[in-house]
């Protein structure tokens, strides 16, 4: 199985984008899977490793960053 890129593509792009502008407060973005699906979709994005929104402990990842199906890609640059 491969990851499918392709459904949210332009939103998946816009996230990273945003993240390496340097122009933009954005810093991180959460990409996770829809579902059980191969679909990529952006879970979250923000300005600090871990605010408000963000669980803490367990799981894996940095700081336990899951998305819906446990699974998750972490992007901070």
């Amino acid at each position: 199985m491969s990851v499918n890129l392709s459904k949210n593509g332009a939103a998946l792009t816009a996230a990273y984008t945003e993240v390496v502008d340097n122009k933009s407060d954005t810093n991180w973005a959460l990409f996770t899977y829809e579902g059980n699906s191969n679909d990529l979709r952006v879970a979250e994005k923000g300005g600090s490793p871990c605010d408000h929104k963000c669980p803490r402990g367990g799981g894996r990842g940095p700081g336990g960053h899951l998305g819906e199906s446990g699974q998750s890609v972490w992007s901070q640059l």
